[in-house]
């Protein structure tokens, strides 16, 4: 299921991208450990967060990063096709329960066309559908809740995540590297600060939910969100992102 979130956003009706395309069309194969990070730090050595009782460096951001994208395992390999339609087909081989296909998947309700991609330029969006989007909010059991997560997501109009409201649907956008055998798709530090300075308009009502159920969390967001801004700038270059290779 994880290779299947890392896959998410994308309208191939956006009039500045195209549904599908041929540039990476194919089958590729996702192994389970397929995420990477590349940074660097203006001074490796300086603080980039400080925090009562855990100050951490950039030296040991990076660290942490490097460490996280390593060991992350995604419990299986996926073989992932991109359709020149811009329709995907995902199929996850899970070592101790078998190979099922995620997209689609009739038994699930999960359509071909909750996930799309699309390329613009050097980027490649995937999208939620409007269906997609309800069902990950369960928009049917809790209409409240799932509106007043949809009103914080609008917040989100540029950088890796945007949310439209006018047809509830969800875009994620990704840098991409092709080569004859390997497409890496990532994010930049570029990408990020846009994210951010979209995102942060909306903190405190984020905050405000996680604060519900995890009020642990919402105090260390607290503390960091006001040193995002100049911890970004310490740093010339982040990627982070994830590798597969065509079959």
């Amino acid at each position: 299921m994880a290779a299947a979130l890392a896959l998410t956003g994308c309208d191939k009706k956006n009039g500045t991208t195209t549904g599908g395309d041929t540039t990476f069309a194919g089958e590729y194969r996702m192994e389970a450990k397929p995420l990477y990070s590349e940074m660097e730090a203006k001074d490796p050595n300086a603080t980039a967060i400080e925090m009562e009782g855990m100050n951490m460096t950039y030296a040991q951001i990076i660290a942490a990063l490097f460490s996280l994208t390593q060991s992350a395992d995604l419990g299986g390999t996926s073989d992932i096709t991109f359709q020149p339609d811009g329709s995907m087909v995902i199929v996850f081989d899970d070592p101790e329960d078998g190979t099922v296909t995620l997209l689609p998947n009739e038994a699930e309700g999960i359509p071909a066309d909750a996930i799309t991609y699309a390329l613009n330029g050097s980027n490649v969006i995937f999208t939620l559908s409007s269906e997609t989007i309800d069902n990950m909010l369960d928009a049917a059991t809790d209409p409240q809740e799932a509106a007043a997560i949809k009103q914080l997501l609008a917040g989100f109009n540029k950088g890796i995540f945007t949310y439209s409201a006018a047809d509830n649907t969800a875009k994620v956008t990704f840098k991409y590297k092709l080569t004859e055998n390997e497409l890496t798709l990532y994010i930049d530090k570029g990408m990020i600060s846009e994210t951010w300075s979209a995102g942060k308009a909306i903190m405190n009502g984020i905050l405000a939910l996680v604060g519900e159920d995890n009020p642990e969390i919402a105090a260390i967001l607290t503390a960091v969100i006001p040193q995002v801004d100049t911890m970004l700038e310490g740093f010339n270059k982040i990627e982070v992102g994830a590798k597969m290779t065509r079959k």
